[in-house]
């Protein structure tokens, strides 16, 4: 295949990063290690891995009122033929229809942490069926100062790269991660759940120590699925950007990259939308449409910094 204008690389924060190593472009050292032959020497490539990291806080329900019946497989079968016929039913919803952010604590400008509800026990990322009528938070911090990387394996591009994370490297991170924990309990005493609030499931009432917290995160804490920003864009002063305020690659000509993997840190929140927002931007400079100049736009204050709430 060839192009005869430009290559447009959107393989994501995993795959466009390991592309352009494969193809020459990235740290002219760990090149050289693999005997790839250097085109582009451009440290930044595979490096300022972010993403969110999250537990679940789970708390037993006492009616049944949860999606547990609706998860064993009989009902299962009846709910997606409900939802094939007719698009309706308990199959036509991803059911984290609940959501919120707050502040960890007085003095940060805008939410830092993110919850999602839902009536339901997860378990493994749903590999695990649910035991009990349960609900839950899944809760986290949106700007981890802990920052990951990723490196090539082999010049086999069917094998996976090296990806270190580097989750909770930094003491604010673990500060953060204690405050969801904390954050989510104070949510579910309030007076609203006293009908359907059972134990808690997990952590468990034993746990209650920052030291008991800090362990429960390390052994529970999953990936929210928003890796980003290892082909970060930055000035051309910038020697760990890749790719330049035009999505270019920094240093090759005709080649640009448009995924969540050019921000420079990752976003307060989910990635879904402003990766389209990534794509349709970049499509306006590539067609040349100038830029929005929408004014006055509302942006979220808080009305003191003094406090958290």
């Amino acid at each position: 295949a060839f192009a005869s204008k430009e290559v447009i690389l959107s393989g994501g924060a995993i795959n466009s990063p390991q592309l352009l190593m494969l193809s020459g472009i990235g740290n002219a050292d760990d090149l050289k290690k693999l005997g790839i032959p250097v085109v582009c020497h451009l440290p930044g490539v595979g490096q300022n891995l972010q993403d969110h990291l999250e537990v679940y806080v789970q708390q037993k329900c006492t009616k049944p009122i949860t999606l547990y019946n609706a998860q064993k497989p009989v009902n299962m079968v009846r709910i997606g033929l409900e939802w094939l016929w007719k698009f309706t039913g308990e199959g036509a919803t991803a059911h984290l229809e609940s959501g919120g952010f707050i502040r960890s604590e007085p003095g940060v400008p805008h939410p830092d942490i993110q919850f999602h509800f839902l009536p339901s026990q997860v378990i493994d990322h749903g590999r695990v069926a649910s035991t009990m009528e349960a609900y839950q938070v899944h809760v986290g911090p949106m700007r981890s100062t802990s920052v990951g990387w990723l490196k090539l394996k082999s010049t086999d591009p069917n094998d996976h790269p090296i990806i270190e994370p580097n989750y909770m490297s930094t003491e604010r991170d673990i500060w953060e991660f204690r405050q969801c924990v904390k954050l989510t309990r104070e949510i579910f005493a309030q007076k609203a759940f006293e009908k359907f609030r059972g134990p808690e499931i997990q952590p468990g009432n034993h746990v209650q120590s920052d030291k008991e917290i800090d362990a429960f995160i390390r052994q529970k804490a999953d990936s929210a699925y928003h890796p980003s920003c290892t082909c970060k864009m930055g000035q051309l002063s910038d020697s760990t950007a890749v790719v330049d305020p035009q999505t270019k690659v920094i240093g090759i000509e005709n080649l640009r990259v448009v995924d969540a993997s050019i921000m420079p840190s990752v976003v307060s929140g989910n990635l879904n939308a402003p990766t389209i927002m990534i794509a349709e931007k970049a499509a306006d400079i590539i067609k040349g449409i100038p830029s929005l100049q929408e004014k006055n736009v509302p942006v979220y204050k808080p009305k003191t910094l003094e406090t958290q709430r």
